[in-house]
Order: C-alpha cells, then structure tokens, then sequence
C-alpha cells in the first residue's frame, strides 16, 4: 500500500511525488505517458526560475530524475477508476489495481481542437498539436499555427527556425500572449500573421493541401494552400472519467480549498487539472508541492 499514489506525472505530479517522498512516505506515481506531461513537448521555456533557456525534454527528465532518486516508484500505465471504502483509495488501471491511504490527480489538460470538417481526417496526416514533436516534417516548407496566446507564439517561434513560411491565424486582433512573446515573434522575418480569422475547413486529398479561411470582420473566405497546420487554442482538461466521483465543476476542472482537498477527504488534485486561473510551469510546481504537504498532513 502506497501513502501517496499520484495519477499524472507533470511537473505539478512529480514536484507532489518529491515533497511525499522527502516527507518519509512511499510514494507511487502513474502516468500513462511520457514523464513530464505538456511540457516535454516543449520547445524552449525561458519563464522558469533558476534557467534562462531550457527544452522542455530536459526539465522533466531533470525532474523525473529527482524523483526516482528519491524512491518515488513510477508505473507506466493508465487509470481507469478511483474508488474509496474504508478510509482506502482503490486505484485501477489497464494492468492492475492499487491501494492508498491518499490520491493526487495531477492529470493536466489536452489541447482543444478546433472542431471543424477535415480536422479528424487530417489529424497526423498535416495537423498537429505539437511543434517539437512533428516539426522536422514540415522543414523548408509552409505551416500554420493557430492561436493567440504564449503556446501559439512560443511554438511558432521554434517552428521559424524549420520552416520557410509561418503563418499565425488568430481570431482576434491582438494577442493575449506575453508582450515580450509578441514583440520576439515579431523579430522573424517570416512568420506572418492574419488576424480577426479563423479556420473553417482543412481540405485535401490523402494528406492536407488546403485550408478554407474565414475574415471574422468581412465573413469573406478564401483559399490557402498549406503543408501544415499547428493548433494551441488551449486545453481541455482530462477529467472525463473522475464523473462518478462528483468533484468536477461544470467546466470540466476540478474544484479544491486552499489545501488542494477535493470534497473527497484524502483526495487531493494539483495544476492544471484544477479550476484556477493561472496555469504556467511555475503555479503547476507550487500546487504540486502544497497538495503533497497536505496529504501528508491528512495521513500523519
């Protein structure tokens, strides 16, 4: 039996697993993917203390790294459910099934799509949601990123150094990105932008060609040939299979008090799962950290 089980491995889960194992408790960690969550999928990041410049890659593994060290077992697989009887989490995934006196959901967010015809056929295939990941497809070639805010502009930054052409497709006429962000981007020669649009439909044969662009000021539309497409709308959080549980608000996040406890007694949740306003790497690692202190608290 685990003291602390996390579900997610992000930089708010493995900082909860280091502040549990550095408080002298077993702590067990799940994560159905790559240690690190959005952020290994990350290009550059230049807003966390203590590192002008650094890829996402190397901070989780810097963190991935600091956890194991300390005795944090990690276990690769996904879960399915939590239940709790008699004071004991019950954690279930697609191998197995584990017990603890406390839960951490850490599971983050997923992009959001934009939800319109030629998306589903072209995913993998000329649209994407992660620059670092699919990036070196698209070099001396030209793509779109569509966005307004630090992601879009962070990821169009990286793409500007593979690509020949980057356009930026915003629905708005400014940016909610960083000024700094903004006036960086604007230093690349060839990142382009167009404004107050949107995308109305991705077209193509076996792979996509072309995108149909709406004027949101005019409703006029017109055709773009394209190799590629990026998309950082924001994020969904992956809260869809704690419904049973009822500590999801109406907007998908998790609801917590100022311990980080759902309305579940020795269940906690941290970063950007939860409802909250600021989601950046530095809130995510602070959550982290007070949620494992908390739970600790709950057990001793």
């Amino acid at each position: 039996m685990f003291d602390i089980l996390i579900i997610g491995s992000g930089p708010s889960g493995m900082t909860s697993a280091i502040y549990g194992a550095r408080s002298g408790l077993t702590v067990g960690i799940i994560e159905r993917g790559a240690p690190g969550g959005a952020m290994v999928t990350t290009a550059s990041i230049e807003n966390y203390p203590g590192f002008s410049k650094i890829d996402g890659a190397t901070l989780s593994m810097n963190m991935f790294e600091q956890m194991t060290n300390l005795g944090v077992t990690f276990i690769g697989e996904e879960v399915l459910s939590i239940k709790k009887d008699n004071d004991i989490f019950t954690v279930e995934t697609n191998y197995a099934k584990y017990d603890s006196k406390t839960v951490i959901i850490a599971t983050g967010t997923m992009q959001k799509k934009l939800s319109v015809s030629g998306e589903d056929k072209f995913t993998g295939r000329g649209i994407s949601w992660c620059a670092i990941c699919d990036g070196s497809f698209y070099k001396g070639k030209d793509v779109i990123v569509v966005g307004g805010g630090n992601s879009a502009l962070e990821e169009a930054m990286y793409l500007a150094s593979i690509c020949k052409t980057v356009y930026i497709i915003h629905r708005r006429d400014e940016f909610r990105a960083d000024s700094m962000l903004v006036n960086k981007a604007k230093e690349f020669d060839n990142i382009k932008y167009i404004l107050s649009s949107t995308i109305k439909e991705f077209l193509g044969d076996k792979k996509l060609e072309k995108v149909l662009i709406t004027n949101l000021k005019t409703n006029e539309d017109y055709l773009m040939d394209i190799d590629g497409v990026f998309e950082f709308i924001g994020q969904t959080p992956n809260t869809n299979w704690l419904s049973e549980l009822g500590i999801v608000g109406e907007n998908g996040f998790i609801k917590v008090n100022s311990e980080f406890e759902t309305t579940v007694k020795g269940l906690f949740a941290c970063g950007d799962v939860i409802d909250k306003g600021v989601r950046q790497i530095a809130t995510a690692v602070s959550d982290g950290a007070i949620s494992a202190l908390s739970a600790s608290h709950y057990i001793k």
